[in-house]
């Protein structure tokens, strides 16, 4: 818990209290009040660690300049609160040591408290260097910095102020009288410039002399600005921050720069940019995808240079590139080959940009060469078990049980395809942001709480990699002890597994589920009911054609059971097979699309293992399954 910090508020307006309070609460300030000199007194004795006070210059008090010199005098930070006719009264008090003053004929205005408070909270970190002969400027100058609180160093001339930076590189800026004996301001100015850029280090000269000659040998020598005596105490500290202000937006764009730059260099994922259909960049990443050893053996080359003749659909490489728009994002898997003749697939992600006024199109290369490989491996494993399944269906005269097993053989198949599927689409997706950064910083588009979201995303990303590892490990489990869920924790289980091979065949999911009740239940073969009439809506939708993908899924309680249907608009079952749709081997798929199992092990499971009943009927929008499950509280293991 961090420690409250104080601060004082002389202002009889309650809107302006309350709102001012609301906006130092998330700095964590405890806000005091006071009207009067008598407690302004009072509550500097009771809270000696008070920061800094704001101070409304249309108080109804006789003493208020009394209460300023008093806080000055206790080392608090005073801002003003003016009002528009107070301009004359204000010009007084912006002769006192004060550190900013804020106009109050807009509420918006009132933000600015929270710029100065940050802003004094940055100062305590910032070590600002003063040089002047003079040991009253020396002091002036520091105490007006200290208000502010810095840190201050001091030297009396120009020597001893290169022997205190060469002992202190924390300082962030110097500030230098320019008429001193021995080195001057402008021998100054050339000295620390040997070592520091006008960026690193800002200097500021202060000078009684005015000469347009003196002003601008300091600025081309490399002085940041420059400050006549007498100057008013506003306006040093108007010319220090519009100094420092620049500087760190300088030091944190060269960070953004740098993070960037890192990220581009140090991606796994290939990162390249075209202009008018060739390469001109890219990252070592690339170039190690393709075996190339040099950025010159991919410069002003296209794709096609890169890709075998035909790809693996049979259509020709330059056919299938020149369809590609350049006006919009694109995403594809491309075959490439490497500089041996060695095939690669890689997942391509093409992004056009203006970027000075060119059209580029900004490309990121993600290797999905062992995912396709397993994604075969998986074909020719789900076919196998799909052969094993009716080799052990016939050999076994059709036991039940034996389907059950064979069933789940190829099932697990499936899962297995989903799995991969379910990978790519995350790791795509870092990829993809992983290339937005990059594009920052070829737009000079640096925004640290954007950087920081996204950094956030691929972590949730990788989290999420994480979790599907598990809910995949246990969904094959033999154990059969119930469990207690609700209909929500099942059906969010399973769109965790084939939510994502949905969405990427853009069927969309509206659920209404209204019943909380737990019950128990074999969760993990609930959960295979509902992904097997899933994927065979999956199926209906994309082989009818359906432009708009739509699956509902509604979850109820009523007459001590829980029910839960599932309807695609996908037209329906044909009525002379709908009475057949539960039966063993029955399946309007292809061959190799299915065993006719599916159904009729779900129903099995429902029907036998749970105590409850599956049934399908055609709906308003296509074939509707409604699964109804007893409330049963007492877990057991299935006998």
């Amino acid at each position: 818990m961090h420690t409250k910090r104080l601060a004082l508020l002389l202002e009889e307006s309650k809107t302006i209290q309350l709102h001012i309070k609301q906006l130092m609460k998330p700095l964590n300030y405890e806000l005091h009040s006071a009207t009067t000199l008598l407690e302004t007194n009072k509550l500097l004795k009771e809270n000696s660690t008070i920061e800094i006070a704001l101070i409304s210059l249309d108080l109804q008090s006789n003493d208020i300049e009394e209460i300023v010199d008093l806080l000055i005098k206790n080392n608090i930070a005073v801002v003003l609160l003016s009002g528009m006719e107070e301009t004359s009264f204000k010009q007084k008090f912006l002769k006192k040591n004060i550190i900013d003053y804020i106009e109050k004929e807009s509420m918006s205005n009132f933000n600015d408290i929270t710029k100065i408070l940050q802003r004094l909270d940055i100062n305590t970190t910032q070590t600002i260097l003063v040089v002047d002969d003079s040991a009253l400027y020396r002091t002036l100058i520091s105490n007006l910095l200290l208000r502010h609180k810095f840190k201050i160093l001091e030297a009396k001339d120009g020597v001893e102020a290169l022997e205190v930076l060469e002992k202190n590189k924390d300082i962030k800026l110097i500030i230098t009288d320019y008429e001193m004996p021995g080195l001057n301001g402008l021998e100054v100015i050339k000295s620390v410039r040997k070592t520091y850029s006008i960026n690193e280090l800002p200097i500021i000269v202060i000078s009684a002399l005015d000469t347009s000659s003196t002003i601008v040998d300091c600025l081309k020598n490399g002085a940041n600005d420059y400050l006549h005596k007498p100057f008013s105490n506003q306006e040093l500290y108007s010319r220090l921050y519009l100094t420092l202000s620049y500087k760190e937006n300088l030091d944190a764009v060269q960070e953004h720069k740098n993070m960037y730059e890192t990220l581009f260099h140090e991606s796994s994922n290939g990162i390249l940019l075209m202009k008018e259909g060739k390469f001109i960049d890219c990252n070592d990443a690339a170039l190690k995808l393709l075996k190339l050893d040099l950025k010159s053996q991919l410069i002003n080359k296209t794709p096609c240079d890169f890709s075998p003749n035909f790809q693996a659909d049979g259509e020709c490489s330059q056919y299938k590139r020149d369809q590609l728009n350049n006006k919009k994002t694109e995403r594809f898997e491309w075959q490439y080959l490497q500089s041996d003749g060695t095939p690669i697939w890689i997942d391509v992600l093409r992004t056009p940009v203006t970027i000075n006024n060119k059209d580029i199109v900004h490309v990121v290369w993600h290797d999905i060469t062992n995912t396709k490989k397993l994604e075969e491996e998986l074909e020719v494993l789900n076919h196998s078990l799909e052969k094993r399944v009716e080799e052990e269906i016939v050999k076994n005269s059709l036991q039940a049980t034996q389907m059950l097993e064979q069933s789940r053989l190829a099932q697990m198949g499936e899962m297995l395809s989903m799995i991969a599927h379910q990978w790519r689409q995350p790791l795509a997706s870092i990829s993809s942001i992983s290339s937005t950064l990059r594009l920052d910083i070829m737009m000079d588009n640096y925004n640290s709480d954007f950087f920081q979201k996204r950094l956030g995303s691929i972590d949730e990303l990788s989290q999420y990699l994480s979790s599907t590892i598990n809910d995949f490990r246990g969904f094959f489990k033999e154990d059969k002890k119930t469990e207690l869920a609700s209909i929500s924790d099942i059906i969010d289980a399973t769109l965790k597994i084939i939510g994502s091979t949905l969405q990427t065949q853009s069927i969309n999911i509206i659920m209404n589920i209204t019943s909380t009740q737990e019950v128990a239940t074999y969760t993990n073969e609930i959960k295979q009911v509902i992904l097997n009439i899933l994927k065979n809506a999956q199926d209906a939708l994309i082989e009818n054609k359906i432009e708009d993908r739509t699956v509902f899924i509604d979850g109820y309680e009523q007459d001590n059971s829980i029910y839960i249907t599932i309807e695609d608009n996908a037209g329906g079952i044909p009525d002379e097979i709908i009475k057949n749709i539960f039966d063993p081997y029955f399946s309007t798929k292809k061959k190799k699309d299915g065993t006719g199992l599916g159904l009729y092990m779900s129903k099995t499971i429902v029907e036998e293992h749970c105590k409850g009943k599956l049934s399908v009927a055609n709906g308003t929008n296509g074939a509707q399954f409604t699964i109804s499950l007893p409330i049963i509280l007492q877990v057991t293991h299935l006998a």
